[in-house]
C-alpha cells in the first residue's frame, strides 16, 4: 500500500494526521495550501510570531475564517481541534505541547529555533520534520540520535530539495549505478558577491526577503542543502565552497562527468 493509498484509508476510517506547523512563511504558507487539499492529514495548529501570516495561509487555503481560532491558551486550542478548527498562535511553546497534535514540522529557517523546536517535539513524543535545512546541517544528526532514542521520526521533507535530490539518488542506487557526483541547480545565476542590500530591489518586487534572496544568490542556500546531502550519502565537496558552473541540461552531464574525474582523481592521491 503506498503513502496516497495509507492516507486515503485513514480518511476512511475517520482518522487524520494532525500536524502542527512553526512558521508561516513562504514554505509554511505552501505546506498548509497542499496539505489543506490532501486526504488524511491536516495542518491542525500554526504558530507564527506574526499571527496575520498564519491566518492568511489558512484563507488562502480555502479554510473558513469562522474556524480559525487564535489563541495562548493550550485547553481553547485543544478543544478548537476536537471541533475540527484550525489553531492559530505566536505561543510556539503552547503549540509544541498539544497533545491532539502528533507531528511538528519547523518553517522558521532559524538554525537556533529550529533546533529549540525539534528538542521540545522529541521531548513531548512528538515526530519531526524538518524544513528548517539551516537548523538540520548544524545539529542534525544530534537530533536524529535523539529522537531514535525517544522513538520519534525526525526527518527531512520530501518535496524540499535535499529530500528530492535523495530520491534521485536512492533510486540511482537501487537500480546499480554508480553515483559519481551530485549537485543541484539554481535558478538564478550564481553571483558571489551579492548582499541583502543588493538584492532588496528584487527581493520587495517578488514580496520577499532580501536576506533570503541574497542567500539564494550567493549560492549559500545551495551550499547548506547540499551539506545535508552529503550528510545522508557521505559524498564530500571536491573543494571548499562546492562549483557554481553554469550549463544547459545537454551539456551537464559533461560538467559533471569532469567533476567526478578530478573527485576520483583526488581519493586516488589520497591512497
Amino acid at each position: 500500500m503506498n503513502l496516497n493509498q495509507k492516507l486515503s484509508e485513514l480518511h476512511r476510517k475517520g482518522g487524520l494526521i494532525r500536524v502542527g506547523l512553526v512558521g508561516a512563511g513562504q514554505m509554511g504558507r505552501g505546506m498548509i495550501s497542499q496539505i489543506e487539499s490532501m486526504k488524511g492529514m491536516r495542518v491542525v495548529a500554526t504558530a507564527d510570531v506574526r499571527t496575520d501570516n498564519a491566518k492568511n495561509a489558512y484563507l488562502f487555503a480555502g479554510v473558513a475564517a469562522d474556524a480559525i481560532i487564535e489563541t495562548r491558551d493550550l485547553e481553547k486550542a485543544e478543544r478548537a481541534i476536537e471541533q475540527r478548527q484550525v489553531v492559530v498562535t505566536n505561543d510556539m511553546q503552547m503549540l509544541l505541547a498539544l497533545p491532539n497534535v502528533d507531528v511538528i514540522v519547523d518553517a522558521t529557517g532559524v538554525p537556533s529555533v529550529g533546533a529549540e523546536i525539534a528538542w521540545k517535539a522529541i521531548l513531548n513524543k512528538k515526530h519531526i520534520v524538518m524544513l528548517n535545512v539551516e537548523t538540520d546541517v548544524t545539529v542534525g544528526p544530534l537530533l536524529n540520535k535523539m529522537a531514535s532514542s525517544a522513538g520519534v521520526v525526525y526527518t527531512g521533507s520530501a518535496g524540499d530539495e535535499p529530500g528530492a535530490v535523495m530520491e534521485l539518488y536512492n533510486f540511482a542506487d537501487a537500480i546499480g549505478f554508480d553515483v559519481l557526483a551530485i549537485g543541484k541547480g539554481k535558478n538564478n545565476p550564481l553571483n558571489v558577491q551579492a548582499t541583502p542590500d543588493s538584492a532588496r530591489d528584487y527581493a520587495l518586487s517578488v514580496g520577499a526577503n532580501p536576506k533570503m534572496i541574497a542567500s539564494f544568490q550567493d549560492g549559500t542556500k545551495t551550499m547548506i542543502e547540499m551539506t545535508a546531502v552529503a550528510n545522508a550519502t557521505g559524498f564530500v565537496p571536491d573543494q571548499a565552497g562546492m562549483h557554481g558552473p553554469s550549463a544547459t541540461v545537454e551539456e551537464l552531464t559533461q560538467v559533471l562527468r569532469s567533476a567526478a574525474r578530478r573527485r576520483y582523481s583526488q581519493q586516488n592521491r589520497r591512497r
